[in-house]
């Protein structure tokens, strides 16, 4: 339980950091990056119980989904952020340049 709980925390640690560095306009999407991290870890939950339910009604089996959730909740905010912070590299290099601006070719 402890290091599920652990999990969650590193997960809300990592999204706050990168919010904090991410460009004025891009930093509410860190945020986002949990909801994505925690919608996985409640389908996770969800299938594990069952299984768990219905292989072995015990304690300990419950305690393991919910390791499993979260470490599948925080891997999918790691990625969640990996891919915000790829998104908004050229607006951090040139904040003058929002990223969602069309590139100009010529």
């Amino acid at each position: 339980m402890l290091l599920a709980l652990g999990f969650v925390g590193i997960g809300a640690v990592a999204a706050g950091i990168l919010g904090i560095v991410l460009p004025t306009g891009e930093r509410l999407a860190a945020g986002l990056a949990l909801v994505v991290g925690a919608g996985i870890g409640v389908i996770a939950l969800a299938i594990g119980t069952q299984v768990a339910n219905d292989v072995n009604d015990s304690p300990d089996g419950y305690a393991n989904v919910f390791v499993v959730a979260a470490g599948l909740g925080l891997l999918g905010t790691l990625v969640s952020l990996a891919l915000l912070w790829r998104r908004t590299a050229a607006e951090r290099a040139d904040p003058r340049t929002p990223a969602s601006a069309p590139a100009r070719e010529g």
